[in-house]
């Protein structure tokens, strides 16, 4: 289960990468903030044997768990629901791109590269 959710993640980056080149910067975030997800919940099966439900028992798991991870998400969560209803600027696609990149190193997962696409 953990290496699927870590595929996934990885994935979800690549995808990220190809949205970012393309200027499509809301599915830019979106996919890097699925790839979040999905090493988030790599971390949480790791660590407790089950994945979480939702974004709330997502949040709720990580502060007991791993609260590094919870306050690397928390902080940025606001700027995935603008995915849906604001313009995304090329300033705020980095950020995220830089906060994915220190979860994957937080939970120690490789990540992919540009060379991936």
């Amino acid at each position: 289960m953990r290496d699927d959710l870590l595929a996934k993640a990885r994935n979800y980056y690549i995808l990220g990468l190809y949205a970012q080149l393309r200027e499509m910067y809301a599915e830019a975030v979106a996919n890097y903030f699925k790839a979040i997800f999905a090493l988030a919940d790599g971390q949480l099966f790791a660590k407790t044997g089950r994945t979480s439900a939702s974004h709330t028992d997502r949040f709720e798991c990580l502060r007991e768990h791993d609260p590094v991870l919870y306050g690397l998400i928390d902080g940025i969560f606001l700027i995935y629901r603008e995915t849906y209803t604001k313009e995304i600027t090329l300033a705020r696609v980095k950020f995220v791109r830089e906060r994915t990149d220190e979860i994957f190193k937080h939970t120690g997962t490789q990540k992919p590269t540009e060379k991936d696409l």
